[in-house]
């Protein structure tokens, strides 16, 4: 399920119909919010996790400091990919009105007093699943758990979610690559000597699935990591004999929407080993594959 609206009848449904409209308007429309969105929570959790400086590859290995910072880093990403400015209080100012983004990797919106009454983005991503949740819930004081503390903050209900209207419900985003595969795989790829064996063992190991520059170059352990995955001593001089094409968001779009392997961003590598023949003789004379 990608898409779960409110009822029409809803008291909030005025409000929360206007601001998704506005919304997905600044996106270009919902297909693209529904495929760049997903791309940014993986670009934020790259980001934090920042493999190539840390030797760090998983979320669970960030201290909880940063952790409590993907939060931070996803209302910046939003907010700069919708291009809206900063509300005076709250989080982004959409079609005249100021909207939180609250972000979780848990189960649960821990929502600061400044947004009672009023709407709130809510995301949330799981590195498990790779999967995620965007919607817009107004946050009535009867939707939340608010906390006797100082701060005031408020944890939206677990029955109150039929709420919130979503926008992308269960929605596949980017995987992180370590964490669904196997310890002898992880163990087969790390062990490779050097970037490039590294990477080409990585695309061998991982096909049809997006990874992503800060992936690969973590990976690669290497400042030129491009070159590291082209011809002419890349990667991709291991995989083509072997029948896998290695193929770039960015340079390959065509071909990727031609074999049907998308959506993948221009941050974005995907590898695939061709079987009907139509493909095979797309890619070879491509000269992605030998």
């Amino acid at each position: 399920m990608s898409h779960a609206p409110l009822d029409s009848s809803h008291p909030d449904y005025p409000l929360v119909s206007r601001l998704v409209k506005a919304i997905l308007n600044h996106a270009g429309g919902f297909d693209k919010f529904a495929v760049d969105v997903p791309a940014l929570l993986r670009q934020a959790f790259d980001e934090v996790i920042d493999a190539p400086r840390t030797n760090r590859f998983t979320l669970i290995e960030t201290e909880k400091t940063e952790k409590t910072y993907v939060g931070t880093k996803v209302e910046i990403l939003i907010r700069n990919y919708l291009g809206v400015p900063k509300g005076s209080v709250l989080d982004m100012l959409v079609d005249g009105v100021e909207i939180d983004i609250k972000n979780t990797t848990g189960r649960d919106w821990m929502l600061p007093k400044e947004v009672v009454g009023r709407p709130a983005l809510l995301v949330r991503s799981s590195e498990r699943t790779a999967l995620c949740d965007v919607g817009i819930v107004v946050c009535r004081p009867e939707y939340l758990r608010l906390s006797k503390n100082q701060d005031g903050k408020g944890q939206l209900l677990a029955a109150q979610h039929v709420n919130i209207w979503w926008i992308l419900r269960d929605h596949p985003y980017p995987p992180n690559f370590w964490e669904v595969l196997s310890v002898s795989d992880r163990m087969e790829i790390m062990s490779a000597r050097g970037g490039t064996s590294r990477i080409a063992a990585l695309f061998e190991k991982v096909q049809g699935r997006p990874i992503s520059r800060q992936q690969v170059s973590a990976l690669a352990q290497q400042h030129d990591y491009m070159k590291r995955i082209r011809r002419n001593g890349g990667a991709r001089d291991i995989l083509a004999p072997k029948g896998i094409a290695l193929l770039w968001g960015q340079r390959d779009k065509a071909l990727i929407e031609q074999l049907g392997l998308g959506p993948v961003t221009a941050d974005e590598f995907i590898s695939f080993r061709p079987l009907a023949a139509d493909d095979v003789t797309l890619l070879r004379n491509a000269g992605h594959i030998d």
